[in-house]
């Protein structure tokens, strides 16, 4: 992709804008400004010389700025209101990155996994339910695009779904997910920040081809070593794939026609649940699901459940007697059109 120099006013982002969402962090300006700068001809007015200068150690290459390419191909925003949008870019354009891909594939139909990540709470219950694990999923907004979730023992983090396709094509199937983790990894207590893609294509019945990239951002020079190591990245991967597998393994189960966990687990027998499992269960037969269906019945069942305004009715007027000359021009117009 080219890019044409596009310079931003002052008018439509001021400097005091600038500061409140880097909080007030010089490192955070520059690497905003900067990353903006190089990467995709973006000059804000509001930037200082000082917050346009590049980082001496970056290398502006597509190799460095190939993240920022391919997160605005996708679709995602460079308008500073869009939700996230400098939390994004202001990481992308510091000095440490490091990169972990995962392939394989997940034994799901499209609209089967579109109702899972639809309905995340009750996909961790599913998953909870059949292998006696400890996941959580729940959302943290009314639209659903920002959730938490742990695999209960060891990752865990809040997240924004950015992305639900790719520049409004294939839906639930090109996703761009943003951040803040906490990992438990060999010796360490690892916290920070990635961009994650996810993208998925059905390449035979029941069989999703998956890739996961996440761009990771180390705080300093000695974390970006160890991220950058084989055996730690051998060890993310790993953790990666345990999820997977755990994945894999509730839906051999589900598919084989164990229903022994849906009647006995205790979280699966809440009235939504079981609505989740009988909505499931039509998905799996073949029904649709599109994205947003879970949210769209929930605010129906919302409006059902809130009481009707009582309608008054109208009260009666007393009769009032029309004025001569309204009668008159009533007559005069009967007349005209009997002419």
């Amino acid at each position: 992709m080219s890019y044409a120099t596009k310079s931003v006013s002052s008018s439509e982002v001021s400097r005091r804008q600038l500061l409140m969402k880097t909080k007030n962090n010089a490192d955070n300006m520059r690497s905003f400004c900067s990353g903006m700068y190089k990467c995709l001809d973006i000059k804000y007015e509001a930037c200082t010389e000082t917050d346009l200068k590049p980082w001496p150690k970056i290398e502006y290459d597509n190799e460095f700025c190939g993240p920022y390419k391919e997160i605005v191909k996708r679709g995602f925003s460079t308008d500073i209101k869009a939700p996230m949008m400098m939390d994004v870019f202001m990481r992308l354009g510091r000095q440490y990155r490091a990169i972990y891909e995962s392939e394989g594939t997940l034994p799901l139909e499209v609209n089967e996994i579109t109702f899972l990540f639809d309905n995340m709470p009750f996909t961790a219950d599913l998953i909870n339910a059949y292998l006696k694990s400890d996941y959580t999923l729940e959302y943290n907004s009314l639209n659903r695009r920002y959730f938490s979730g742990s695999n209960g023992h060891g990752l865990s983090g809040d997240f924004y779904w950015a992305l639900q396709d790719s520049a409004g094509a294939k839906p639930m199937l090109r996703n761009m997910f943003f951040g803040f983790g906490y990992a438990q990894i060999l010796k360490w207590s690892l916290k920070g920040t990635a961009i994650a893609y996810l993208d998925m294509d059905l390449v035979a019945p029941r069989k999703l081809k998956y890739k996961l990239t996440a761009v990771v951002f180390p705080s300093n020079s000695v974390l970006n070593s160890i991220m950058q190591l084989r055996v730690f990245k051998s060890v993310v991967n790993s953790k990666i794939d345990d999820v997977v597998n755990d994945i894999k393994k509730a839906a051999s189960m589900y598919y084989g026609g164990n229903r022994k966990p849906l009647k006995e687990n205790a979280k699966l027998q809440t009235p939504e649940n079981k609505r989740h499992i009988a909505e499931f269960d039509k998905v799996v037969a073949g029904g649709s699901w599109k994205l947003g269906d879970a949210e769209r019945i929930d605010r129906s069942k919302i409006e059902l459940s809130q009481p009707k305004p009582v309608v008054r009715p109208a009260e009666p007027r007393e009769k009032t007697t029309e004025p001569a000359e309204f009668k008159a021009n009533t007559f005069i117009k009967k007349d005209l059109e009997n002419e």
